[in-house]
């Protein structure tokens, strides 16, 4: 597995249960970037042969907390 080789990007159809570089059926490993701000990017990685590999924007907040807001944080 290469580690420090940025993830390939595959461009994802219908269903995406096998791995595009060995056809390893099996499912993913999931892991984690750190992109500009909050977000993170997820990785896909073929649990057979390593291969690492984004198919698209997937950011998530990285857990974070937000603000403070009176309106919705200080109960009923």
């Amino acid at each position: 597995m290469e580690k420090d080789k940025a993830p390939e990007a595959i461009r994802m159809e219908e269903e995406l249960s096998a791995c595009p570089k060995c056809g390893a059926g099996r499912g993913f490993h999931v892991s984690f970037l750190r992109k500009e701000g909050r977000s993170l990017a997820v990785v896909l990685v073929c649990p057979s042969c390593g291969f690492r590999f984004t198919v698209g924007e997937w950011s998530f907040p990285t857990g974070e907390p937000r603000p403070y807001d009176p309106s919705i944080d200080s109960g009923p």
